[in-house]
């Protein structure tokens, strides 16, 4: 039985895609890639918040629970994220509030588009250097559920509910070959980033009955992956299987995963890419250097693959500009506001950590005495390690892990073997933390304070100007280093732990499970191929 977007009407949605978006045939740049017939499936056309496959993705996942009456959402992106304007822009639509939690990528003018809208309307901001220390600070952003009353949109939207709305999508394409529109396409090329668009797209088109192959082009590591996409292609069937009887012996279409055009990272322009968008632009469609830049350049370089065949590819971020206010940047947490426009922040974090850590030995005083005696670590000493302790017990999450002394101690010997001047900012960012209460005319050292005192001292901390504002994130970093070290913590964030080389039987090499201190060269150790 071949389905159409029927089939899907007893499964609730917002209703924000309507009509089928269009098919944009581009007859001259199918004889010059050499293809029987090549078009873009237009999803910049979507009328509803600005457009893009994302609003498909939130069409069914915020009508359902606990997304449907939750009164505020949290979600976690780059700060050019496209799933992030979508979501705010649903805030809006919907009267909620949004809790953006954002990473950084490289600021392109679509790119600071999409954050300057972002940060003009989202009800809070937070932001990470990277993901990695997002995912580390709040799992729950990655893993879904509750923060801070919020209920989590997942990164992408990636979801088995969300992609509902792209097996919508596949039966809207498959309707419109039915429909004469286009041709039944040999291959959909598109850009692979949290893996859902792919995943639906081939749920969808089989149901749909086209024979074809989704080519994804992966954009960044090490998300963008086969294994991922097929997982959540089961996710979907089953979700589906919920409430319809899925047609006898169903198989998806074929999946193919092209990491070969991610470039430098994700976020980062490749030649290619940029190439693609010129070659694009004059033909009236718009791309971005993200996502679909990297995706129409695998397209361009592998076309010789389908000579004399018909190709469509599916363009997914938003349409038109999003409208921002005039005081958008105002609104940006101060580190993300510093990297933006690094001329305005001339002071290094060296120097004002020294100057205020110097301010901040004047109320010392008695405060140095007192401290519970400890064996001093490889390189810090007694009060130091309490700090990192102190701390370790205001920020860390409940649950299995080490000790706070026992985080300070992998702080410790982190640190071990470090540059000389980064161990000397550490050494200024723990007496800050430490003395700098006095700062505030509070007699209390900061190992001394009760937890809630800690943490509101610690905010105060991260509310000043950059780079003060810095010693704070310093702080946290440290703490969640030591923290997962531990193999306790690993569970938490679905991590097996790290793998290292050992020698197995006749000399060949055996990957065997490791703890931290296995990864630590011994002293004396080269690198592999370096002859002392």
């Amino acid at each position: 039985m071949i389905w159409d977007r029927t089939n899907l009407r007893g499964i609730p949605r917002r209703g924000w895609v309507r009509g089928a978006t269009p098919i944009h045939v581009l007859d001259d740049l199918a004889r010059g890639l050499g293809f029987g017939w090549f078009g873009v499936k237009r999803d910049d056309r979507i009328d509803e918040l600005y457009g893009g496959t994302k609003v498909r993705k939130l069409d069914y996942l915020l009508a359902a629970e606990p997304w449907r009456d939750a009164k505020a959402w949290a979600s976690l992106g780059a700060i050019g994220s496209g799933q992030l304007v979508a979501s705010t822009a649903a805030a809006l639509c919907l009267d909620r509030e949004l809790h953006a939690h954002l990473f950084w990528e490289p600021a392109s003018e679509y790119v600071r588009n999409n954050l300057a809208y972002t940060a003009s309307h989202a009800e809070r901001l937070e932001f990470s250097a990277d993901r990695i220390r997002a995912a580390l600070w709040c799992p729950t952003l990655v893993r879904g559920g509750v923060v801070e009353g919020a209920v989590v949109i997942p990164p992408g939207a990636t979801h088995r509910v969300a992609l509902l709305g792209i097996v919508r999508a596949g039966l809207e394409l498959a309707e419109q070959v039915r429909a004469g529109e286009l041709p039944e396409p040999d291959a959909v090329y598109l850009p692979l980033g949290s893996c859902g668009t792919a995943a639906g797209l081939a749920v969808g088109l089989a149901l749909g009955g086209l024979d074809t192959t989704v080519c994804a082009i992966a954009v960044e590591r090490p998300f963008a992956t086969k294994k991922r996409t097929e997982r959540l292609v089961g996710e979907v069937v089953s979700e589906l299987s919920r409430t319809h009887r899925i047609p006898h012996g169903f198989r998806p279409v074929p999946i193919e995963v092209d990491t070969g055009f991610i470039g430098a990272g994700y976020g980062h322009p490749t030649l290619a890419g940029l190439a693609a968008i010129e070659l694009m632009k004059s033909r009236g469609v718009a791309l971005e250097a993200v996502y679909s830049a990297k995706a129409m350049a695998a397209l361009v370089e592998r076309a010789p693959r389908f000579r004399g065949r018909d190709v469509l590819f599916w363009l997914t971020p938003r349409g038109s500009t999003p409208p921002s206010r005039a005081n958008w940047m105002s609104r940006l947490p101060n580190d993300l506001r510093r990297r933006l426009n690094p001329q305005q922040h001339l002071l290094t974090r060296r120097h004002l950590l020294a100057g205020a850590a110097a301010a901040a030995v004047v109320f010392a005083g008695i405060r140095t005495t007192g401290y519970a005696p400890h064996q001093a670590g490889e390189v810090l000493g007694v009060r130091e390690l309490h700090v990192v302790a102190a701390a370790a017990r205001a920020l860390l999450p409940l649950g299995p892990g080490p000790s706070p002394l026992e985080v300070a101690r992998n702080v410790d010997r982190y640190l071990v073997g470090m540059p000389a001047p980064i161990v000397r900012d550490i050494h200024l960012l723990l007496a800050l933390v430490e003395q700098g209460t006095g700062l505030g005319c509070t007699p209390v050292r900061f190992t001394r304070l009760d937890i809630e005192a800690r943490l509101a001292f610690l905010d105060r901390i991260r509310k000043l100007p950059e780079p003060i504002g810095s010693a704070y994130r310093g702080l946290r970093d440290l703490v969640l280093l030591g923290h997962y070290q531990d193999p306790a913590t690993w569970p938490a964030l679905g991590y097996e732990g790290p793998t290292t080389r050992t020698r197995g039987l006749h000399g060949r090499p055996a990957p065997t499970p490791s703890r931290y201190d296995d990864l630590i060269a011994q002293a004396g150790w080269l690198p592999t191929g370096v002859v002392s």
